[in-house]
């Protein structure tokens, strides 16, 4: 089990502060159903809340780097499946999935999501991701389109220099210690004490917290992010929403929603850690999008009820 030693602490604050959890301790609405699809040879844990056959295009939440479904969403379950069914996905060594000895990249992450939806029978949804998870989910709204019906990114950047130099840098250099002003933005002690506990059940042992987190750290500089063009091809109806005091400066995300054509929102006196925390202001806007977007809840969201 990984110790919050200053190196450790500057390590974490670096990952933190660019794909990890809104750490809040929120009670978790219990899911209706939950299991494992695989993907090659790698259980993907998921959980369902509400009933798959309503006919509505149900949400599909997508955690941060070192979270979880309740760990990041325990706020905004119970007032997203009060409108529509739920299911929350456990990425790749994260929570109740187990880890693979190969790279965490977006791709394989997209795969594992859309084996969980394939095995589920589900056609399209609506995607709220967070963090790391919101990467994800912008990544499927460019790969496979088809498969959102919309999209809510919440605190995600176009790419690594998207975010603050100085969040930048300690990505780059994980020695780097924060300045007084980027501490006030990493995790407490307590943070990272929840996220280890949300490794408590995997598969492979609580001590996959250490190996995810090495993984996530050569993740972040691995190149990942999109060009303005690449950009400007989003199909899927979109909404950026991040904190003021976020990771990421407003006027990036400003840059992205212009390049995507998405419709953005900034939460007043909101942290990274604490935006998934804010349902009052999230779950309006979540509305918001989807009555605007034109979509509907879909006649065909199961792959069964296609014509």
């Amino acid at each position: 089990m990984m110790t919050l030693t200053s190196t450790s602490r500057s390590c974490m604050g670096a990952l933190q502060a660019s794909v990890l959890v809104g750490a809040m301790a929120t009670p978790a609405l219990a899911q209706d159903t939950e299991g494992r699809a695989m993907s090659g040879d790698l259980g993907i844990y998921y959980q369902v809340h509400g009933d798959l056959g309503s006919g509505m295009v149900p949400f599909l939440v997508l955690h941060g780097g070192m979270g979880t479904i309740e760990g990041d969403f325990g706020a905004l379950l119970p007032g997203l499946a009060a409108r529509r069914p739920v299911i929350g996905v456990e990425q790749q060594g994260h929570g109740r999935t187990g880890g693979r000895d190969m790279p965490v990249t977006l791709a394989a992450m997209r795969a594992d999501t859309l084996a969980v939806l394939d095995a589920l029978d589900i056609e399209r949804v609506h995607a709220v991701g967070f963090s790391m998870g919101g990467m994800l989910a912008l990544d499927l709204a460019l790969a496979a389109p088809e498969r959102l019906a919309t999209l809510t990114a919440i605190s995600v950047s176009q790419n690594l220099d998207g975010m603050y130099p100085a969040i930048a840098e300690m990505n780059r250099n994980p020695t780097t210690e924060p300045s007084p002003d980027a501490l006030k933005l990493l995790p407490s002690e307590e943070d990272f004490a929840r996220m280890q506990a949300g490794f408590a059940d995997n598969p492979d042992g609580p001590e996959q917290f250490g190996r995810t987190f090495a993984q996530l750290q050569a993740f972040m500089v691995s190149g990942w992010g999109w060009s303005d063009q690449e950009l400007a091809t989003l199909a899927v109806p979109t909404l950026l929403a991040l904190g003021d005091s976020d990771f990421t400066p407003v006027d990036h995300s400003a840059h992205m929603a212009a390049s995507t054509g998405a419709q953005l929102a900034v939460l007043p006196d909101t942290t990274h850690l604490l935006i998934t925390s804010r349902s009052d202001w999230l779950l309006p806007l979540v509305d918001h999008r989807i009555t605007t977007s034109g979509t509907g809840d879909g006649a065909f969201d199961r792959k069964g009820d296609r014509p």
